[in-house]
């Protein structure tokens, strides 16, 4: 058998926290991913992806780390874990219910800012990030090709953009066979950034996006 470190995702004190103010909230918690084809409501982030933003965010000393959708905190929690020598998270929430009950999750985290509003208005290319998590279910407007740039200018040159919930594609359904995936569309074909597909489970995989013009 192989040894536990290889399979095991260990989760520290906040994202635990994170997770039981989910279930308080009724915010659903799916550890293993999504399941092909769910249409249910919007998830917190599952332990694989968590791991991925806390090495990510762990490269960023005193970054500016943001997110777009802080749900119930737990994304966040992962986020909050990573950073390193001064490094800072905001994290936008247009739930002012969720917001409010994350804001006190991380009340004695002076890095860590929740804003309440639509993180298109709050955020702005004037301040931007140095790693952003896009967990807001990113679609129709807001990654259409005409968008693209406003979503690209909130990154630094070499910072980079993450977004997850996607099904690889050879798991795809039969009926999703001719449609235009928007996330994949401005990882790969989206000249200003350099993207590539990792898998999370069986089942799930993200985009790791660099922004390189």
């Amino acid at each position: 058998m192989p040894k536990a470190i290889y399979t095991e995702i260990a989760l520290p004190e906040i994202v635990i926290q994170a997770n039981a103010l989910a279930v308080r909230l009724g915010f659903p918690l799916m550890p293993e991913g999504r399941p092909v084809g769910h249409k249910g409501p919007p998830s917190a982030c599952i332990p694989q992806v968590g791991k991925l933003l806390q090495v990510l965010a762990s490269g960023k000393p005193k970054g500016r780390i943001g997110e777009q959708g802080t749900g119930a905190g737990v994304g966040t929690a992962w986020l909050a874990s990573g950073l390193r020598n001064d490094a800072r998270l905001i994290s936008v929430e247009i739930n002012p219910t969720l917001a409010t009950a994350v804001t006190e999750l991380f009340k004695d985290y002076p890095n860590v800012e929740i804003k309440i509003g639509d993180c298109n208005e709050v955020m702005s290319p004037d301040q931007p990030y140095d790693l952003l998590f896009v967990d807001a279910m990113p679609r129709g407007k807001l990654l259409d090709p005409s968008n693209w740039d406003s979503l690209v200018d909130l990154i630094k040159i070499g910072g980079q953009i993450v977004m997850d919930d996607l099904t690889p594609v050879e798991q795809w359904l039969p009926e999703w066979n001719d449609i235009v995936d928007a996330k994949r569309e401005f990882a790969f074909t989206n000249h200003r950034v350099a993207g590539v597909e990792v898998r999370t489970t069986q089942t799930t995989s993200a985009l790791i996006i660099t922004r390189i013009k």
